[in-house]
Order: structure tokens, then sequence, then C-alpha cells
């Protein structure tokens, strides 16, 4: 039975079908929406320029920030100078963070450009001046941050396939007529062979979260 299960399976995924080889011209034609994402220095640049044009804080911060997709909070700035929409970014989770088009790295950038704003503020420094000369920092503290998620999703995708294997192997031993889950559940060699390899599985995932953790701390 589980055969014919997998040999339809594998008929239904390989075997051409015309509607659905013509839904996929239609979606190819169709022009992709691009996602938007968020770029704290180029927003930080931008505020800067608006600053040198004449506008007020709170007006250059809110029309940049409308610019670049986010929601502007009234009032704008807070009591340090620092705008609403930056600490409500501090915040969010990371499916609010999704939809706004929020990822790690603009996360990873908001401190600095939260310590710019506070510093010209309290010190009355002027602001596109201090902002413009952060902005490249901010950019490259942001770069640093996108590439290293780079490096680190390799390890991470091959850590999760190979703690999926184990299921797979189980699925593969009952589709070639074993009973693996009865070994493995109402014997004891199996019920010490399944305790084993779940500490193992939990140990090599404790260790690989380490491991990433580790180097996020130390590339920062």
């Amino acid at each position: 039975m589980i055969w014919l299960l997998v040999i339809a399976a594998i008929g239904y995924l390989t075997v051409p079908r015309r509607n659905v080889t013509r839904r996929r011209r239609q979606r190819k034609r169709r022009p992709r929406r691009e996602r938007r994402t968020v770029d704290m220095g180029a927003i930080v640049t931008e505020v800067a320029t608006r600053l040198r044009s004449g506008s007020s804080p709170e007006r250059a911060w809110e029309q940049t920030l409308a610019n670049a997709g986010l929601d502007v909070s009234q009032p704008v700035l807070d009591e340090s100078g620092v705008p609403f929409t930056l600490r409500r970014i501090e915040h969010m989770g990371w499916l609010e963070r999704r939809r706004a088009g929020v990822d790690e790295v603009v996360v990873h950038t908001i401190p600095a450009t939260v310590a710019v704003c506070v510093m010209s503020y309290r010190t009355g420094a002027p602001m596109a001046e201090v902002l413009e000369a952060c902005a490249a920092g901010i950019t490259e503290s942001g770069e640093a941050a996108s590439a290293r998620e780079v490096a680190l999703a390799g390890p991470r995708s091959s850590a999760r396939m190979l703690a999926g294997l184990p299921a797979i192997g189980l699925l593969l031993g009952i589709g070639l007529g074993a009973d693996p889950l009865g070994f493995l559940l109402t014997t004891t060699p199996g019920r010490i062979a399944l305790a084993a390899g779940l500490a193992f599985e939990a140990a090599g995932m404790v260790w690989t979260s380490q491991m990433v953790a580790r180097a996020r701390v130390e590339e920062e």
C-alpha cells in the first residue's frame, strides 16, 4: 500500500499537466512585486539631506520614514530626539518585521542610529553633520551584519537537514516493509537506541546553536 502511494506521488509530480503548465507560464508573465526592504544607512543619509535643505528634525524624519514604507507615529520624536518608529522596530516580533521589510541587519544598526540621535539632541551638535558622519559607519555595520548572516546560513541549513535525517530513515524503513517504530518502542535494545539517539540529537542541536551564537559574538 505504501509503495502504491509513493508511485502515485511520483507520477503526480512528474507527469506533465497542461493546466499546471499553463498556470506556470501565466505566473512567469506576471511581473513580480519586489519585496521592499529598509536600508538604515540610506535613511540616515536622506534625513541629513533634508535637514540641510531646511527641514525641521521632525519633518525630516517623518518624510524619510514614510518614503521607506514605515509607519510614522505622532509625535514623530520622543523626549530624546529619537523617532518613535525606531523604538517600535526594536520591540517588533519577527512577523511584524517581515511585513514591514525590516530584517535582522536593520535591527543590528538601530542602536547606532539611536545613539546618534540622542548625542545630537543632548549636545546640541548639528544633526545633519552628525548623521552624515555616522551614515557610512551605519552602512558598513549593516553590510557586515548581512555578510555574517549569509555566512551562517549554510551551517544553519545543514544542521536542520541533518536533524531531519533520523525521521527520513524511519520513513524509508517503513517503506521497505520493516517496523522500526515497533523495534524502538517495544524492545529493550530499541528503547536504549532511541534514548541514545534522542540524546545525541538534542546535544547536536544545542552544540550547533552555540557555535552559531559564538560566531556572531566574535564577528561583532
